[in-house]
């Protein structure tokens, strides 16, 4: 039986080997995601594929500078042939929680260019309901941190701005600038209207709940191998 780090591996080689010539795909961040971009650079140096990606973080950017995949902006670009990206949590429906990374408000937009949108992932982040392991990360305005978290707390839950980040003090700071925090609702019963209510919440610039978005995901599972639906 393969290791789980092996199934990760199998999970984003499989992704990669989606990845047509002359397409421009959203490359994610993670793990999973990592094997996924190795894969696609050789293919590239070894099919002679043309492909352009468009990271959705700093450590994928770099990733790519490094192995030579061709980048564009995110702002240079409307459209996505393909995005593939990991997950926190995934619920049966291919509904998401993301962002322990930070970066779920840039890969929200990356994600809303595509009809494609693939997650690969281990089986460890499979739910029955979202929330059943994690908060909701939230990016903020930084002077509307008193004013989010009191809206929030009408809606059930509880706002902690984001702490630690490695070599630094202080809060965590999204790449765009702004405060991240995680909301702790517990159990999700309803994600669609949660996402909405959040949504409509002034100074609230990006929440992780990607309900809908996900097209297949891909699930590195330590029993049955890698699990598609």
């Amino acid at each position: 039986m393969a290791n789980m780090d092996e199934l990760k591996k199998a999970a984003g080689v499989k992704a990669a080997d989606m990845i047509k010539d002359g397409m421009t795909v959203g490359l994610g961040t993670g793990s999973t995601a990592a094997h996924m971009v190795n894969r696609l650079a050789e293919r590239i140096k070894t099919e002679g594929i043309h492909v352009t990606g468009v990271s959705t973080s700093w450590s994928t950017t770099l990733q790519c500078r490094s192995l030579g995949i061709p980048l564009k902006e995110m702002g240079e670009v409307s459209h996505l042939d393909m995005v593939i990206d990991g997950a926190d949590e995934i619920d049966p429906k291919r509904n998401l929680i993301k962002g322990r990374g930070a970066a779920h408000l840039l890969e929200k937009i990356v994600a809303s260019m595509t009809d494609e949108y693939i997650i690969i992932a281990d089986s460890g982040k499979k739910v029955q309901k979202l929330g059943e392991k994690f908060a909701v990360p939230l990016e903020i305005i930084p002077g509307a941190i008193a004013v989010v978290t009191e809206r929030v707390k009408k809606l059930g839950g509880e706002v902690k701005v984001r702490m630690g980040a490695p070599g630094k003090d202080g809060p965590v700071i999204s790449d765009s600038g702004n405060l991240i925090a995680d909301a702790k609702f517990g159990i999700i019963e309803d994600a669609d209207k949660l996402a909405r209510d959040l949504e409509h919440i002034v100074g609230i610039v990006g929440h992780g709940l990607f309900i809908g978005m996900a097209t297949k995901v891909i699930l590195a599972d330590a029993e049955k191998g890698l699990e598609i639906f």
